[in-house]
């Protein structure tokens, strides 16, 4: 038995489960409550996922229905624990809107449109042209729209036509409709070249151009021209925008926000959050930073049902750009248990919490959330960070960090919290620091300078200069310590590892400056770097425990994930196309990389990139997004490479469900590198499986 005939055999029963359990679901819905019903059917059918409706259709009480849209709603929030929910807000809006102007007000049908469902998943159109009366053409509309999730293009437009004066507005496809739809002329049937012209003459080039592709950024020819594959991929994104992978991220970061938000919040005045940055010896940066409780908090510590003790803690870490653009969400699980002296110990101290960020160079807004676990008591921080941009620098120190001991713990990955050149130190803090009276005041950082290319033959010294004293007004001198360094130790990124213990032991109680200056010998530069010293009296001080999460076995590849998506977020494309190519390069395989990687290219209309992804190696054994593979064989068919779109289709058809869209993309390949037989019969599976 052939391939194709065993896939349509599968296909088969594929879709006789699938009508069975669309059978279930329509019963389901048909015997809710009038109100759940309408809500499920008429009020979030285009927002809510597949898995979320199957949840709901299979409660069993009214109280669990309410709960469930509670939450619906609440995960959906962009202000958690607000009074107020602009979203849902935003979205009834949307949906009163779209039934009085697009359907029968009497009916509130609007909904049930297709300009009506485009309103209410996508909201106000940046432009809306209309043509409702144009010669030899159709009534249209023509939306255009920013995209507000990288799920979608960043531009795109929407058509909608009229096939009949008494039929109403329907929602135009490149592919499945063409320009031949769009004329009432007989001269133009079955041509769509003809149909073309006549659109051009009476509407104009845009509205010509947009009835071959819906995006703005792909070229058209007008004299030999085909339907854009890429604009049913985009229509086919839209419709199944809420079980988009980025979406359904979004939507599980939230939940996860949500488990946080329903936490007893203290107040933002009962911690400190301060961080650090350190390069490794390929020039990428990862920012550290360490939340301290300012109070002891003995409920830190549980107690198991066999009496041991323990400590559960979740630390999670929102990034976003400084106007407000997501970039991403990290969480870290703090867990581990204690021994009855440690358990004692830690019940008098203060507790901090360190986490570890891969981000490109720029600046951030970063929300720390800390919640324990044991008794759901949580605290959060909202602090500016900048990730220096160093491009080849002569000479550039990194923020200062204060340690305690022990001295540097061997992290031969860089993958612990502040750790720096293979050294990995416990943190007592950065921009401020807080120690005892008497104390040594430990520092460590780094020197960073031009990429280490050859070995001198004589020293390359750099000066550092330490001075620390009061920052107010006083007659006693600062303190001031000197010492050289051997540049030539840096590494090959141009990364020097160094620091000083300075004697604070004489410091009164009170606020104090640190300052240290590095010059290099020969050189009129100098770079700055200082924190704040806060010494307490003896009797006053409390000591810190610290904890922080476990490493992930792909943390390479997800490093450079976050460094990727950083840099796009602040439309540093180039540097976020090199950090996704190194992810993929990692080793471990991670289609979020792919996806968005495919995307940016995409957006760029870099097609010669988009089209070389389809040689990865995961793309024969891991199964891909059908809009990432959708983008990929489009670019190879326009770099005149359908054979390998169809060799790259075949594999991943078989590594995932049916899809009628890469049936088709498949059929495209077939019929373009000649295989029209094979073409025939994808087809015939894609047309099966729309019944």
């Amino acid at each position: 038995m052939s391939r194709f005939r065993l896939s349509s055999f599968f296909l088969l029963i594929f879709l006789l489960l699938g009508t069975s359990l669309n059978v279930q679901a329509a019963k389901s819905a048909k015997n809710l409550p009038p109100v759940y019903k309408h809500w499920i059917e008429a009020e979030v059918p285009y927002i809510i996922s597949a898995e979320e409706k199957k949840d709901f259709l299979a409660l069993t009480t009214d109280a669990e229905r309410d709960s469930f849209i509670e939450s619906f709603w609440r995960i959906r929030n962009p202000q958690p624990g607000a009074e107020t929910n602009p979203y849902k807000q935003e979205h009834y809006r949307r949906l009163a809107y779209a039934n009085e102007t697009f359907g029968t007000r009497k009916f509130e049908d609007g909904w049930r449109t297709d300009r009506g469902r485009m309103y209410i998943v996508l909201g106000e159109p940046k432009q809306r042209a209309q043509y409702h009366d144009p010669a030899n053409l159709r009534p249209m509309e023509i939306w255009f729209y920013q995209a507000d999730t990288p799920a979608l293009p960043p531009y795109f437009y929407l058509l909608f036509y009229k096939r009949s004066a008494t039929e109403d507005f329907q929602l135009y496809s490149p592919t499945n409709d063409g320009p031949v739809r769009l004329c009432s002329t007989g001269e133009s049937r079955n041509d769509p070249v003809m149909a073309l012209s006549i659109i051009r003459k009476f509407a104009g080039d845009e509205v010509a151009k947009t009835a071959v592709t819906l995006l703005p950024n792909e070229n058209v020819d007008f004299r030999s021209f085909e339907p854009s594959m890429e604009s049913d991929s985009l229509l086919n994104k839209i419709s199944n925008l809420p079980d988009d992978p980025i979406t359904k991220q979004r939507l599980e970061e939230n939940r996860i926000r949500e488990k946080v938000t329903t936490s007893i919040f203290l107040g933002d005045n009962d911690s400190t959050l301060s961080y650090s940055t350190f390069r490794d010896d390929r020039g990428r940066a990862t920012l550290s930073y360490l939340l301290n409780m300012k109070f002891i908090d003995a409920r830190l510590v549980g107690t198991r049902k066999d009496g041991s003790p323990y400590y559960d803690l979740t630390l999670r870490s929102d990034i976003a750009t400084r106007d407000g653009k997501f970039v991403y969400t990290q969480e870290d699980q703090l867990t581990g248990n204690l021994n009855p002296a440690q358990a004692e110990v830690a019940r008098k101290k203060r507790f901090g919490a360190e986490a570890r960020l891969p981000l490109a160079p720029g600046n951030y807004n970063l929300t720390a959330t800390l919640t324990n676990n044991v008794n759901k008591i949580a605290i959060r921080q909202t602090a500016a960070v900048t990730v220096p941009a160093i491009a080849n620098p002569s000479l550039a120190l990194s923020p200062l960090l204060a340690y305690s001991k022990p001295a540097g713990i061997p992290d031969p990955k860089n993958q612990l919290p502040f750790s720096g050149s293979h050294y990995r130190f416990t943190p007592l803090g950065a921009q401020n620091v807080y120690i005892r009276q008497g104390e040594r005041l430990s520092l460590v950082f780094q020197l960073w300078l031009d990429p280490k290319t050859t070995t001198a033959a004589a020293p390359e010294k750099i000066h550092l200069h330490y001075v620390f004293g009061s920052i107010t007004a006083s007659h006693d001198s600062p303190t001031q310590e000197d010492e050289d360094v051997d540049a030539n130790n840096r590494d090959q990124a141009g990364n020097l590892l160094t620091g000083r213990t300075l004697d604070t032991s004489s410091l009164l109680p009170g606020a104090y400056k640190v300052v240290v200056s590095a010059t290099r010998e020969g050189e009129h530069k100098t770079a700055y770097a200082t924190l704040n010293l806060h010494v307490a009296p003896y009797e006053n001080y409390i000591d810190t425990w610290t904890a922080y999460g476990p490493t992930d076995p792909a943390a390479e590849a997800l490093d450079d994930l976050k460094r990727g998506m950083s840099a796009e977020a602040l439309h540093a494309d180039d540097e976020a196309t090199t950090d996704y190519r190194r992810s993929l390069a990692a080793g471990t395989p991670e289609m979020r990389t792919l996806d968005m990687l495919t995307a940016l290219l995409a957006r760029k209309g870099d097609t010669d990139q988009l089209a070389a992804l389809n040689q990865l190696p995961m793309l024969t054994r891991v199964a891909a997004t059908p809009s990432t593979l959708l983008a990929i064989a489009g670019a190879l068919n326009k770099t005149g490479n359908p054979k390998a779109a169809a060799r790259m289709l075949e594999a991943q058809t078989a590594l995932q469900p049916p899809n009628v869209e890469l049936y088709n993309a498949l059929a495209d390949a077939y019929i373009a590198s000649g295989n029209t037989n094979r073409a025939n019969e994808v087809r015939a599976l894609a047309t099966n499986l729309k019944k």
